[in-house]
């Protein structure tokens, strides 16, 4: 399942999918000069909504019962207030369930609110972080991320808001698979390595040994963080760091570079493939986003997969 809407509206009641994941209330506070717009992507288990307002509000905002709800801003949003303080624009918001977050949002006031089912993200966190969720993901409050980290959650928000273009054929296993992929990106911008555990290089070894035999007699496509984790009985983090010492990727990376040699070999020999195009190539290992595909096939192969079809 996955739906979108988009709303647009000088009105702010009329921006009802605003509300997603939220108990709202906002006061307007000036005249709009532009019109509103909100656009909610949700699946199962998690929704996203991306908004821009053409007027300045006065808002309170908490999460509802059983969602986890957090918010983060655009990069170039302009400057915004919580009362007392600046909201950073590179701060992950954490909503509480309890108390509102009140705040001042200006003309051209944009960013995303990103809404969790929480069982499913403690679930998640258990399995991939072999953690409590509350050891993971503070109770309320803005955190300022660090940058590489900022930079991966908001790739993965981009990511999200591009899954109305995915084929319904390969609509189900992609839906699941991007939503592993925003809750892991939140969870991990919030945890703190230096609570993380202390794992000896040999049993991290072992760890690495154990996904790859898993890797290797399974279906690339297939294979999620959580069932690799859950699979080898270790922590994300613990295997995140056998694999770059080791390979110097992590084991998304070491999966993606492997579908992509499948793709290249393909190519070489793409008469006896039985596809019609490269995009059916593609998407025979997994790939639906043809432009990321190729960006990640040239950055590898130094060439278009174009190139190398004609090569051959």
């Amino acid at each position: 399942m996955f739906e979108v809407e988009t709303q647009k509206s000088t009105y702010f009641d009329d921006l009802t999918v605003a509300q997603y994941g939220w108990d709202f209330t906002a006061a307007q506070l000036g005249p709009s000069e532009e019109v509103s717009t909100v656009r909610l992507c949700r699946t199962k288990h998690i929704g996203l909504s991306s908004f821009r307002y053409g007027a300045p509000y006065d808002q309170a905002l908490r999460a509802r019962e059983n969602t986890l709800s957090f918010g983060l801003l655009d990069s170039d949003n302009p400057t915004t207030w919580s009362y007392d303080q600046i909201i950073p624009n590179d701060a992950l918001i954490i909503f509480p369930h309890d108390d509102c977050i009140r705040g001042m949002s200006p003309v051209g006031f944009r960013g995303n609110g990103i809404h969790f089912a929480k069982d499913y993200t403690r679930e998640l966190a258990e399995l991939v972080f072999r953690r409590p969720l509350h050891a993971l993901v503070p109770a309320s409050g803005a955190f300022q991320l660090d940058r590489q980290k900022l930079n991966l959650l908001r790739a993965e928000i981009h990511k999200w808001q591009q899954l109305e273009a995915c084929s319904a054929d390969s609509r189900p296993k992609i839906d699941s698979r991007r939503e592993e992929s925003l809750a892991l990106a939140v969870i991990d911008a919030l945890f703190d390595e230096g609570n993380a555990d202390k794992v000896d290089s040999a049993s991290t070894q072992g760890f690495v040994t154990k996904a790859l035999e898993i890797i290797h007699d399974s279906e690339l496509d297939s294979i999620s963080a959580a069932e690799l984790c859950a699979e080898t009985q270790c922590s994300q983090r613990t295997l995140e760091k056998g694999f770059s010492n080791r390979f110097a990727v992590t084991p998304k990376k070491y999966i993606n570079c492997l579908r992509l040699s499948r793709v290249h070999k393909g190519l070489l020999n793409f008469e006896a493939q039985g596809c019609d195009s490269i995009i059916e190539l593609a998407a025979s290992q997994g790939f639906w986003h043809m432009g990321q595909f190729a960006a990640d096939y040239r950055r590898i192969y130094g060439e278009l997969p174009s190139d190398t079809l004609k090569r051959n």
